[in-house]
């Protein structure tokens, strides 16, 4: 009954059509990316910060939790309810009222509801675009709530870095507006930014004001078999000190079992490098806002390929366009998950420690199972490590506490080398036991005390950044 009641309640606030009981949502809202489907007691589909503000304050009345969704393509859960009774899923496809272009300041102002592709799409005609670089196609609210970094966050930084502003829908439905969308502002708390990478839990994100980058005029890349492992981090050293200094856009790596996962998507395991892949490779990108009239970035990074070749440290690569090298770049995920179930670690390192994680976490896995295949790869020029694993479809599946096991054995590592258990994909309900072991009690506390002030009644999402998970409140 009391469900009805705010069924009703929503469908005045949505308008008719927009509201959805649990048993008629279609599938694609509940399935995520990665995990089982989800379930839920409705979907509503605002299409203003209005709108949303009312159905917050609907939620918290009938003591629902709000979970916020995107265009889905999250891996930590945090985008899928999980309750036919409790959980109401709000999807913020419709959230499209404002998209505001600033030529002069180089910013936009955009409705959370946006995709990337279609913000850059629109933005090309100018010259400029917001440098997510991903392999989905996610909504800027989603982007938001994580605070994405991408392939080419080494030059442009993450979501965090390239946010001015943002509207926000707080857990008791107040409207808060963050920032004024400046470059220079130092007028108060940067409370847009505490925000940014939240995963929903402080607050509903309805707009952003994102500064924007001019696009680049030429782009050269390469892939890149370095001579030997402990040649690698001296090369990204020398890229990005010497004469390709400033034009690195990207500086990729992948493990020999991670390629070879793509090749064999592409259809031609065979032909790259001779068929002779090496332990790692590399993928470099130059790009330069300069016409090639000025400088030719091909010609700049081939004559740097070929003193390196010389003095030992590579001994072979192809450079090619996106469409050669970074589609195996991007056909990792895909790929693998032809060989079995992947079981995804997204990890942040020092550099001086990227390696050795590779060789702990290779070895670990080996000892204590030896049926997984490591398949590492990601955004090496800035930390970033994919450290995906691959359980093969002929395996026995891992049960509960085999999966705990392997989770918390390969984020101790990363801890022990003061890396992070999550670089980019924030955090969602498949973390929060790893959240709560790996983070200080008093930062527990400290970061409870925000969130409930954010949050009172535990009405938005399915994070929590206390000591104790919302789901057993």
């Amino acid at each position: 009954m009391l469900m009805d009641e705010f069924l009703r309640a929503a469908d005045e606030v949505c308008g008719a059509g927009f509201v959805v009981a649990g048993p008629a949502i279609e599938p694609r809202y509940l399935q995520p990316a990665r995990y089982a489907a989800g379930q839920a007691a409705a979907l509503v589909r605002p299409s203003t910060t209005a709108q949303v503000a009312a159905l917050v304050k609907l939620c918290a009345r009938h003591e629902l939790i709000l979970v916020p969704q995107g265009a889905h393509t999250g891996l930590v859960q945090a985008g899928t309810p999980t309750d036919a009774s409790m959980h109401v899923l709000l999807t913020t496809e419709r959230l499209r009222e404002v998209f505001e272009f600033d030529p002069l300041d180089r910013t936009l102002r955009v409705s959370a509801g946006y995709r990337l592709s279609e913000v850059n799409e629109r933005l090309a005609a100018h010259g400029l675009w917001f440098p997510i670089d991903l392999s989905a196609d996610p909504s800027i609210g989603g982007m938001l709530a994580h605070n994405t970094g991408g392939t080419r966050m080494l030059r442009y930084g993450d979501v965090r870095a390239n946010t001015l502003a943002l509207t926000a829908v707080l857990g008791e439905g107040q409207v808060l507006h963050l920032g004024r969308g400046l470059q220079k502002d130092n007028a108060g708390l940067a409370l847009q930014h505490l925000l940014v990478g939240s995963s929903g839990a402080l607050g509903l994100i309805t707009e952003a004001t994102l500064k924007l980058h001019p696009l680049p005029r030429q782009q050269a890349s390469a892939l890149i078999a370095p001579a030997s492992l402990e040649a690698v981090m001296p090369l990204y050293q020398r890229a990005m000190a010497g004469e390709l200094a400033g034009m690195v856009s990207a500086f990729e790596g992948m493990s020999a079992a991670a390629l070879q996962a793509a090749l064999h998507l592409r259809g031609d395991p065979g032909r790259l490098f001779g068929g002779q892949l090496p332990a790692y490779a590399l993928l470099v990108e130059l790009s330069s806002e300069l016409p090639a009239a000025s400088l030719d970035l091909h010609a700049l990074l081939q004559q740097w390929l070929e003193r390196e070749f010389e003095a030992g440290a590579v001994v072979d690569a192809v450079l090619g366009a996106d469409d050669t090298v970074w589609s195996l770049r991007h056909g990792i995920s895909e790929g693998l998950r032809e060989q079995g179930r992947v079981i995804g670690f997204d990890l942040s390192l020092p550099r001086r420690h990227f390696m050795r994680m590779r060789e702990l976490a290779g070895a670990w896995v080996g000892a204590e199972f030896p049926q997984a295949v490591v398949a590492d790869f990601g955004h090496l020029g800035d930390g970033g490590m994919h450290c995906n694993l691959v359980w093969p479809k002929s395996a026995p599946p891992l049960d509960n506490e085999q999966m705990a096991r392997l989770r918390s054995g390969i984020y101790a590592i990363c801890a022990d080398l003061g890396g992070s258990f999550s670089a980019e994909h924030g955090i969602g309900p498949s973390l929060q036991a790893d959240y709560r072991a790996l983070t200080e009690p008093a930062v527990l506390r400290l970061s409870g005390q925000v969130e409930s002030l954010f949050d009172p009644r535990q009405t938005l999402g399915l994070t929590s950044f206390g000591p104790v998970w919302k789901s057993v409140l």
